[in-house]
């Protein structure tokens, strides 16, 4: 008989967990709710369900009773806090507020049901409180609602993330990749980052000890540095650069020199024309070149997604991309965090990495600042540029052929903000710039404007001359109207001005004291 029950309960513990996994009861959330599924439709027996000391006997019993009588199952198995009506209103005004761009926190959603539930036509009715547990309860009962963190980003960004600016974008590189079949090595992206350490606030565990007092030392302030790489969609990583801002490169930095990383001194930190020029065309495209003679795809296409920033608006660059095959797509401008692999992954990696592995100087002079950044630039390039990081950034950002569904998906359709306009400037962004149309009007505007600006110069020489001119007319006009006082006029001038002096001359004696 003691066997014959051992075995049950071993059976009915492998049913229950294969009830558990299956596809069926998948789509709810909560274990509990799970089980109390599988229980109410007669899968398993409830003995099972409680011999699996997972929940309480009592929880499993209130969830089975809920869902029999037509109830939600809460977190444990407790009637849901507001139903009917009431429920559809505190959705009603979710959505509103959503819709006008507004998100409530948890606090503000407790009280929204709160004030929904105890808003009856009695005024003797006693005040019904919200737990936050049942908040989170009534969050998780609806699919459309979800709780997170929201990423801070600028106007420009929140008025890019939507369908209705992206769909295009997206449309035009699945046009590419229909028309050329490019490999996943043969499609790259290239862009820079900043290597300032940001601060992080940890908390932490403070012993009485202390001799901090409960503070820590933050990191300095560190110069303007910059990270520039390049991946491929297949995980491969081209030679990176670090920008130094210097004349010459400090000598804690060269023991970072290899054959996949260099470091060039300039006068900012920041990526500019002359250095973009430098390592698109002595880098990059030799480098990507290479790589696909070694893979013997000679006549294959070459795609690289860029982010449209002002150091590359140079038509002769893509010139030479061009006659290499590569076909060159911009990003639409500041949707990078989340069109761009690397921003989705590999940049986001290389500063968690620079965050979590920096110890701050004890001293604040410039060479143990570049020495501290030198001890964990290494190993953050390296786990940053690992190919399961870069293949993800890849997968998230939907730049692979067909593949931008779960980005555009989590997108509203439009955004209540609208983006700045670009009057002034050629219009390269979000466009194949290595067309032979785009190129040809992007050179012709780059003439006008050459020619417009020598045409400002000279009007404006002309108009420095003309008030120089001006000014002198006016000087000899003054000089020759001095010149024409009469003789007694000139007289009086002089006296007047004797007579002055001898005034000044008896209050000084008149001042003076003898001792």
């Amino acid at each position: 008989m003691k066997i014959s029950t051992e075995i049950k309960l071993k059976e009915g513990k492998k049913k229950l967990q294969r009830a558990m996994s299956s596809r069926k009861y998948r789509k709810y959330h909560s274990r509990l709710e799970r089980m109390a599924h599988n229980v109410v439709d007669g899968v398993v027996r409830i003995t099972d369900a409680i011999n699996s000391k997972e929940f309480s006997r009592t929880g499993i019993k209130n969830a089975v009773r809920a869902l029999r009588k037509g109830r939600l199952v809460g977190k444990i198995g407790r009637p849901a806090a507001v139903v009917g009506e009431k429920e559809q209103r505190v959705l009603d005004i979710i959505h509103i507020e959503a819709k006008s761009g507004t998100c409530l926190t948890l606090k503000k959603t407790r009280e929204l049901i709160e004030n929904v539930i105890n808003d009856n036509d009695d005024e003797d009715a006693p005040f019904t409180e919200v737990s936050m547990s049942a908040t989170y309860g009534f969050v998780k009962r609806h699919p459309e609602l979800k709780t997170g963190t929201p990423k801070n980003l600028d106007i420009n960004r929140l008025a890019v993330s939507c369908r209705s600016v992206l769909k295009p974008w997206y449309k035009t590189l699945d046009e590419l990749h229909e028309k050329f079949h490019y490999y996943p090595a043969l499609i790259v992206n290239v862009d820079e980052s900043s290597t300032r350490v940001p601060t992080d606030s940890k908390q932490l565990v403070v012993h009485t000890a202390d001799t901090k007092a409960g503070f820590t030392k933050e990191p300095p302030r560190m110069i303007n540095s910059s990270f520039v790489a390049a991946v491929a969609a297949d995980g491969y990583a081209f030679p990176s650069v670090i920008l130094w801002p210097s004349a010459k490169l400090p000598e804690e930095l060269k023991c970072l020199l290899s054959p996949t990383l260099e470091i060039w001194a300039n006068g900012s930190g920041w990526m500019d024309n002359e250095c973009f020029k430098r390592y698109t065309l002595i880098v990059l495209l030799p480098s990507i070149i290479e790589r696909r003679k070694r893979m013997s795809l000679e006549n294959k296409h070459i795609l690289l997604l860029l982010d449209s920033h002002a150091s590359c608006a140079d038509p002769s660059i893509w010139q030479e991309f061009q006659k290499q095959q590569v076909d060159v797509l911009t990003f639409v401008p500041h949707s990078t965090h989340l069109c761009q692999p690397l921003n989705r992954g590999v940049f986001a990696v290389f500063k968690s990495e620079l965050t979590n592995r920096f110890e701050v100087p004890s001293s604040s002079s410039s060479s143990s600042k570049r020495a501290a950044i030198s001890d964990v630039l290494p190993q953050a390039i390296h786990t940053a540029l690992s190919p399961s990081v870069i293949q993800k950034a890849f997968v998230y950002s939907g730049v692979l052929y067909n593949s931008s569904g779960p980005v555009l998906l989590k997108l509203p359709e439009s955004s209540i903000f609208t983006l700045p306009s670009r009057r002034n400037r050629f219009n390269f962004y979000g466009k194949v710039i290595t067309e032979e149309n785009l190129l040809e009007k992007w050179e012709n505007n780059l003439k006008m404007n050459i020619e417009r600006k020598n045409e400002m110069d000279e009007k404006e020489k002309d108009e420095v001359k003309t008030v120089v001119d001006e000014k002198k007319k006016i000087k000899r006009r003054f000089l020759h109207v001095k010149n024409d006082d009469s003789d007694e006029e000139k007289k009086d001038n002089a006296l007047n001005r004797a007579e002055g002096k001898r005034k000044i001359i008896r209050r000084i004696n008149s001042d003076f004291v003898f001792f």
